[in-house]
């Protein structure tokens, strides 16, 4: 393990057991604190015994079954950190489900006001003459998360890939970068329609960081199903591109005609698979849709983005990224009692792969540079 107590970079090789068992040994007291804070979060929500919640989430879908299907490795490797850390599996798999334990707690909820943390900002921008493609965003998450960041520099064992994870402790990802380059930045979208029997959000990234090109990780893109509603930036060294994922479709957005830079925040652009959307929407008292706001910071920061980069004749630089990201308008870069931009990653898609990451919000956090 390298890097300051605060902000740990672990190493990990070999089999998918040994890197899970390595994360759960090295991280195990940062574990136990993290799963603690986040049942205490599910018991205050929900009104819910945790564990029962727990047991339910993970035994009233089949996300085991997909994960078996698409990332068999990546379930070694969850049943690794369960091992190391000495927490029960269905804890910690139920902690890799970051984009369905929201929508299945919502499920469970007598109310529906449940209020996202989960506001997250991508940008991406394709080669521009020889500046290599940027794929960046802000990680936001709710305010509890922070302290418990981790930088995973995974290397695969038989195979010159080598994969940067940001996350945090006990978790396979939130979003990374490989040396291929591919680059993937992910936003929930909860409007979109999620699938119980779907691949969950955290493999979907981990199994398309897994691939050696491009090409494959968009062909994997679109042979799972996925779970839940994202979008998910992806790119390599001459484009990047944003999908809009749902259980029932893929639609790739385009700012505009020609456009050589992307974006994104919470709210469907162009997948129009919103039936459990609506449906919740219609069932709604006007008091509990005005609880569902989160989607007019949504707009907002959509708004900022569009600002500061729909001119096509100007160049993105990482220092403008910078800048968006670690705006105060929408804002974009958040720090309150509730919801934090836990970190900004700036990826360079360049035959040197570089990221550049602010282990929190990146208007008061240093970059730090990682090179494979």
């Amino acid at each position: 393990m390298n890097g300051s107590t605060d902000f740990p970079v672990l190493e990990l090789t070999g089999t998918a057991r040994n890197r899970g068992r390595v994360h759960g040994e090295v991280l195990r007291d940062r574990i136990h604190e993290m799963v603690e804070r986040w049942e205490q979060d599910i018991g205050d929500d929900t009104g819910m015994n945790p564990d029962d919640f727990l047991s339910q989430l993970v035994g009233e879908t089949r996300f085991l079954p997909a994960v078996k299907r698409w990332t068999p490795d990546l379930l070694e490797e969850v049943e690794g950190i369960a091992e190391g850390a000495n927490v029960d599996f269905t804890a910690i798999f139920a902690r890799q489900l970051s984009d369905e334990e929201p929508w299945f707690r919502l499920e469970k909820k007598l109310g529906l006001s449940w209020d996202s943390a989960a506001q997250c900002t991508a940008i991406g921008v394709s080669r521009q003459g020889e500046r290599p493609a940027l794929a960046a965003q802000n990680m936001d998450t709710p305010a509890y998360y922070n302290g418990f960041q981790v930088l995973l520099h995974i290397k695969y064992p038989e195979s010159p890939l080598e994969a940067f994870m940001f996350t945090i402790a006990g978790k396979i990802n939130l979003a990374g970068l490989n040396n291929a380059p591919v680059g993937v930045c992910c936003n929930t979208v909860l409007a979109l329609n999620y699938a119980k029997d779907g691949l969950p959000e955290d493999f979907v990234v981990r199994g398309a960081l897994a691939q050696p090109s491009l090409a494959e990780a968009l062909a994997f893109m679109h042979r799972i199903r996925h779970a839940s509603g994202q979008n998910y930036l992806i790119g390599g060294p001459e484009r990047v591109i944003s999908l809009e994922c749902s259980a029932n479709q893929i639609v790739e957005f385009v700012p505009y005609p020609g456009a050589n830079r992307t974006y994104h925040t919470n709210h469907p652009l162009v997948n129009d698979d919103q039936t459990i959307h609506r449906e919740r929407l219609a069932a709604m008292t006007d008091t509990q849709r005005e609880r569902w706001g989160f989607y007019a910071n949504s707009h907002a920061r959509l708004d900022t983005l569009q600002r500061h980069l729909n001119d096509p004749d100007e160049c993105i630089t990482i220092d403008k990224i910078k800048t968006i990201l670690s705006s105060h308008d929408g804002p974009v870069c958040h720090n309150s009692a509730t919801k934090i931009s836990l970190g900004c990653l700036i990826m360079e898609l360049s035959p040197n792969p570089t990221l550049h990451l602010a282990a929190g919000p990146p208007c008061s956090t240093p970059f730090t540079t990682y090179r494979f």
